[in-house]
């Protein structure tokens, strides 16, 4: 992959992202590969010499790698296990050899990981969940109990450290739901090792399905972070919506319901859905027979 600088940043920046001490080698996949969508991942592979990313992009995972670097000044004369990577290649990984590496086992079991996001994202996971983040601890959790390097520890729970990159004490003194500290600890669900095995087998069996087909399977719409087209009922003088309805026969019924009539002060407006992930977040988009075939 080519680095490209548009933002023309420092080269200190540059150097900092280009030198990234993370290594995949020695394993098949990882345990963040693993959560990938099979599609992205392979496509990934296929064109990995031709794919281009500005530095720009970057910043927030840089600062992110940070806080790892301050993690491992932590485990000095401590018995607690930091910035340790494991591999495992068993009948679970189908001859696959599956490698992860975790932030920070404590010595009485609390296996965490240390994020760097946003203050929506870790609202998100306290109240609703966030799937991605219990996949990858229950991964990490899995790998440390099925890797035959000797980790005495043994895991008790699963935890997220996040870090606010974007927190707002304003906002902490007038929300109730927003967070009040710039850091919140969010607890993870942790899977039986039944469910654990289930998963990995099955996002194993995936990726290589993948990889043996010319055309991977097309990613999910939870995975291309499907938004579906919906219909806003304006009033003039507004900008926002009064309502956002699914079909145009709901809005329509939704304005007879409430005495409102189209062309006289309000109107339907259609607001296209799209593939929010394939539009503005996938770096194989352009090598994407889906993507280049679809009208959002």
């Amino acid at each position: 992959m080519e680095l490209t600088n548009t933002q023309k940043l420092p080269q200190a920046i540059v150097r900092a992202v280009a030198n990234d001490p993370y290594d995949s080698q020695g394993s098949d996949i990882s345990a963040t590969r693993l959560l990938k969508p099979p599609r992205i991942r392979v496509l990934e592979q296929r064109f990995w010499e031709v794919l281009q990313e500005d530095v720009s992009d970057r910043i927030w995972s840089l600062l992110g790698q940070s806080v790892h670097h301050i993690i491992e000044r932590a485990s000095e004369n401590t018995e607690d296990i930091t910035e340790r990577r494991v591999f495992v290649n068993n009948e679970i990984t189908n001859g696959w050899k599956l490698s992860g590496t975790f932030d920070y086992l404590s010595k009485d079991g609390q296996l965490i990981d240390f994020k760097v996001t946003s203050a929506w994202s870790a609202m998100d996971a306290l109240t609703t969940g966030k799937t991605e983040w219990e996949a990858q601890l229950n991964i990490l959790d899995w790998l440390i109990r099925n890797t035959d390097d000797k980790i005495k520890i043994k895991v008790k729970s699963l935890q997220i450290m996040a870090i606010l990159r974007d927190w707002s004490k304003l906002k902490s003194m007038t929300s109730e739901n927003y967070p009040k500290q710039q850091s919140v600890m969010i607890p993870i669900k942790r899977w039986k090792p039944e469910e654990q095995d289930a998963y990995i087998k099955e996002r194993i069996s995936l990726h290589q399905q993948a990889e043996s087909q010319e055309e991977p399977p097309i990613c999910t719409p939870k995975e291309r972070w499907r938004k579906d087209d919906q219909y806003a009922v304006m009033k003039d003088g507004r900008k926002s919506a009064v309502r956002l309805l699914p079909t145009l026969e709901d809005a329509k019924e939704y304005m007879a319901n409430n005495n409102m009539t189209e062309g006289k002060g309000c109107l339907i407006v259609l607001r296209k859905g799209e593939d929010t992930r394939c539009t503005h977040y996938c770096a194989v988009n352009k090598f994407c027979s889906h993507w280049n075939n679809t009208e959002f």
